[in-house]
């Protein structure tokens, strides 16, 4: 059981360019929006990756699973659901959910987990102002 701390909705209209040769979207575009629901679900709650970056941070995709039960396809709108389901002392959880906003299916589950980095690549404590953000 995930105890979702935070959460955004984000609508996606699928262009051509993030489907295959079958018109479905292609397995790793889903990664793009993944990164889109993150920056999302820091921005609305008033912090931006290029602030991170700024003062050196740096939050890094370290580990990865991602179900796919169901394609979507060329022209759909779609529903990214992102939550927090964890916050470590470096690290976040994301969870991911893909709904097509018109029938309501669910397309695909993910979740990442990102660690907190310098520039010079030390894993570092997520600041308590990223973390009041998250929980």
């Amino acid at each position: 059981m995930f105890l979702h701390i935070s959460m955004n909705k984000t609508e996606h209209r699928v262009r051509y360019s993030d489907t295959d040769h079958f018109g479905v979207v292609y397995y790793a575009r889903y990664l793009a929006w993944f990164e889109a629901g993150r920056t999302e679900i820091l921005r609305v709650k008033g912090i931006t990756y290029a602030e991170l970056e700024k003062k050196g941070l740096f939050a890094p995709v370290v580990e990865v699973k991602v179900n796919y039960h169901k394609p979507a396809r060329y022209d759909d709108l779609v529903v990214l659901e992102t939550s927090v389901s964890h916050v470590g002392n470096s690290s976040v959880k994301f969870n991911y959910k893909v709904f097509n906003k018109k029938t309501k299916e669910l397309l695909v589950e993910a979740y990442t987990v990102n660690v907190f980095i310098t520039k010079e690549m030390k894993t570092v404590r997520i600041p308590d102002d990223v973390r009041d953000v998250l929980k």
